[in-house]
């Protein structure tokens, strides 16, 4: 099992957001935590996002990267799909 961390600006979007969509990533981020890339729906990013993975939540999507060393999932960016890859 690793250890999610979500960086400060991705937590303060999630604080912002309705309480059904922050429960809905909470628990892909808890599905994250327990499972890693075997969860669905984890695409592994290319381009200058090379060694990012994004996850879809609704219309919302979770951008992260794994360090296997440190046992850590790194989430860097949430937001709405036509902003977060910006």
């Amino acid at each position: 099992m690793l250890k999610v961390i979500v960086h400060r600006r991705a937590a303060q979007y999630l604080r912002k957001l309705p309480t059904s969509q922050k429960e809905r990533i909470k628990e892909v981020l808890r599905e994250l935590e327990a499972e890693h890339l075997q969860v669905p729906d984890v695409k592994h990013m290319l381009g200058e996002w090379r060694g990012y993975h994004r996850i879809r939540a609704g219309n919302i999507r979770v951008i992260f990267w794994i360090n296997q060393a440190k046992g850590t999932i790194y989430v860097d960016h949430i937001g709405p799909r036509g902003d977060v890859y910006k």
